[in-house]
């Protein structure tokens, strides 16, 4: 059958020959044809434009060419010359049912001519040949039309074909294993190499085969009959076990009946494995495998929520673990806190809980101890064992541990008060010395409550509320007078009286304050000394922290600019400890703080662990040496360490300080020794009222 895309329509064949009305003569008829020798047919329509007949040309000329033809019709109207019944078409008609018509129509076989209407108005004419030309151009547009089609279902085909193929070979390689089984033939219709792989798993012989999940001996397929999805564990042909994940649904047919069963499966050994890592990283310790601050507070919070446990928290603290990080690095820094993790392990019973909470700091948790007769044995074993000599990048490290211990339910009934007194006791530990361990008691409450206090009025003290500057001359010694004065802060807190420096200065360490009082203070002490004659400077003590502020040097300026003091009139003054702890940001920012003009003096020199070797490191100008060796003077052995000292000075162009100056015998000896300057009670006590007069003379 010939698509009706390509049929055409009569309308489409027609030719549109003019008309002529029925009461024209012959002899104009004669003229058309003659004037017009293509027109084969002239259409004979009355005044409402509808067909009343049509001219044949050939079967006209053939009457008029008779013998007296034209006589007899030139003169008579074309009424009685036309066919009068003439073959008229719809012109909407399929040129092909119009052919079927008349083969199929007895006497329209030997069809010449047709009129064409449209609503039954003439629209055109058409003969036997244009209407075979019209069929001859649809049949040749009908082949046209199936050869486009057959190619394009050759390559639909083609295209199926690939994608099907492309289809199947990603079944066949994802490693999802995909089942489809027949329900009806209980056979598997489709299965890819994943699935035939699991299908060569076993059970572990530890299970039993459930009734839920069975193997269907006839096609092996696993069913679950209870659920579209199951989770099992089978071995692989190596004994390596892998975790499986399988869900199933149900394909219908086009009657609506369940016909398929599809089953996808995949391996979640390693999704599970890397559940459990991160379960693990959550809760416990990388470096050292214990459970961390997570798991720990879970644990605590556990045992507090029950009446029935009575148990001794632990908080430990490794000490100078900073000292041995910086010192041998890293990486020895680890390895001491896993000998320290194995320690606290092995010093431990089978239901204590050992927590690392994060850098230097353990948490223990020790179930049923008899606090009267069995805790503090324990405790002094703990401490001995962890303070044992550290074997570490082939030498021995000396680290130790101080301890706070607090009791469940004796000392607190929650987990929050709890911690907070094992806190208290471990920082009472440290305050004490370290290497020790002690015991929450009210009385400890109450020194951290008075720590606190102080802690709170720091915040007053930043604001300069309270706090005042005490100033001690600093002689030289060749000229018999003040060369400087040394600022010493000091803290009248309302309602407590002094405070002493060492006390609230840890503090302001211990809390962060330290920037902000130590700018304070070196304002007070820049402001002071611009007042005073122009060869007077000030020294001024910092803390190591505020040395950690890359930006330490640019406070200085802005403080100097802001009194007007010249950077030459200031000395900063650090500890000893800061040439052990060289590290290159500190260094840095004392260079910068050189560059402004200020000198750098190493306080109480002699007192701590550094090396002379580290005076060739260190940017300073000035070195005060500490009291201690003052008071020792009549030992030879400090007048040699003095002796030395200025030697090594000497070499370097830089000026000796001796502190702690108390008698004139102290002052004519390390005059005689060759130091520069000093200071000390027979020379000057600290005053907030300075008598300073240039050129005043030592006693």
């Amino acid at each position: 059958m010939t698509s009706r895309s390509v049929q055409r329509r009569m309308r489409d064949i027609a030719i549109h020959a003019r008309p002529v009305a029925p009461d024209m003569r012959g002899e104009n008829i004669i003229e058309l044809f003659n004037e017009n020798p293509e027109i084969t047919e002239i259409p004979v329509v009355n005044d409402a434009g509808i067909p009343v007949g049509i001219i044949v040309k050939s079967s006209f000329l053939l009457r008029v060419g008779h013998r007296f033809g034209y006589e007899v019709y030139a003169k008579r109207p074309v009424s009685l010359l036309m066919d009068q019944n003439p073959i008229l078409v719809d012109g909407n008609e399929y040129v092909s049912d119009f052919v079927n018509t008349l083969l199929n129509t007895p006497g329209h076989a030997q069809l010449s001519c047709f009129i064409v209407t449209d609503n039954e108005q003439y629209c055109g004419v058409g003969s036997s040949f244009s209407l075979t030309q019209a069929l001859h151009q649809q049949a040749v547009r009908t082949i046209q039309e199936l050869s486009t089609t057959t190619a394009e279902l050759r390559t639909a085909n083609r295209t199926i074909l690939q994608d099907k193929l492309f289809i199947s070979s990603i079944i066949e390689n994802i490693p999802t294993a995909i089942e489809v089984q027949d329900l009806e033939a209980r056979s598997i219709v489709l299965q890819n190499r994943a699935a035939k792989e699991i299908h060569s798993y076993v059970r572990p012989a530890s299970e039993q085969v459930s009734g839920v999940e069975r193997m269907v001996e006839a096609s092996g397929v696993l069913v679950d009959a209870a659920a579209d999805r199951c989770e099992e564990t089978l071995l692989d042909k190596g004994g390596d076990a892998h975790i499986l994940s399988r869900r199933c649904v149900f394909i219908k047919d086009t009657e609506e009946q369940d016909r398929w069963e599809l089953c996808v499966t995949d391996d979640i050994t390693e999704y599970r494995e890397a559940q459990h890592s991160i379960e693990r990283l959550a809760h416990y310790d990388s470096l050292t495998k214990l459970p961390n601050r997570n798991c720990f507070n879970m644990k605590l919070n556990s045992l507090a929520s029950s009446t029935e446990h009575s148990f001794v928290l632990l908080y430990i603290d490794l000490d100078y673990f900073k000292s041995i990080n910086d010192m041998y690095g890293h990486g020895a820094g680890d390895a001491l806190l896993r000998n320290a993790a194995q320690r606290l392990q092995d010093a431990c019973r089978k239901d204590d809980f050992v927590a690392r909470l994060g850098g230097d700091e353990f948490a223990v948790i020790w179930p049923h101890v008899d606090p009267l007769h069995d805790l503090e044995g324990r405790l002094a074993e703990l401490v001995k064992c962890l303070s044992k000599p550290y074997p570490i990048e082939g030498t021995e490290a000396l680290s130790g541990a101080s301890i706070g211990a607090a009791l469940f339910p004796q000392n607190a009934q929650d987990s929050t008060t709890l911690l907070q007194y094992a806190d208290m006791a471990l920082y009472r530990a440290k305050a004490l010395g370290r290497n020790q361990y002690r015991l929450f008691d009210r009385e400890l409450s109450h020194e951290i409550r008075e720590r606190a206090a102080l802690v709170a009025g720091l915040h007053s003290l930043v604001r300069g509320e309270g706090l005042s500057l005490h100033y001690q001359p600093i002689f030289c010694l060749k000229q018999n007078r003040i060369k400087s004065y040394e600022a010493l802060a000091r803290w009248n807190y309302p309602g407590k009286g002094p405070i002493p420096p060492d006390v609230f200065i840890k503090l302001a360490e211990e809390s962060g304050l330290i920037h902000q009082l130590g700018e304070k203070i070196l304002w007070m002490a820049c402001q002071a000394a611009s007042n005073w004659p122009e060869d007077v400077s000030v020294a001024v003590n910092v803390s190591p922290l505020q040395l950690k502020d890359r930006k330490f040097s640019d406070t200085i300026k802005k403080i100097l600019d802001e009194v007007g003091l010249d950077a030459s009139r200031l000395d900063i003054e650090i500890t000893e400890s800061i040439l052990i702890d060289e590290n290159g940001y500190k260094i840095s920012v004392l260079n910068e703080i050189r560059r402004l003009g200020c000198r750098i003096n190493i306080d109480d020199f002699g007192t701590g662990y550094s090396s002379l070797s580290y005076l060739w490191k260190i940017p300073f100008d000035k070195i005060k040496i500490d009291r201690s060796f003052v008071q020792a003077l009549p030992d030879p052995t400090a007048r040699e360490i003095i002796q030395a000292i200025v030697g090594i000075a000497s070499i370097r162009t830089t000026t000796v300080v001796v502190e702690g100056v108390e008698t004139s015998q102290q002052l004519d000896m390390v005059r005689n020794m060759g130091c520069a300057e000093a200071q000390g009670y027979f020379l000057g006590k600290p005053s907030p009222i300075m008598l300073v007069a240039q050129g005043q003379a030592c006693s």
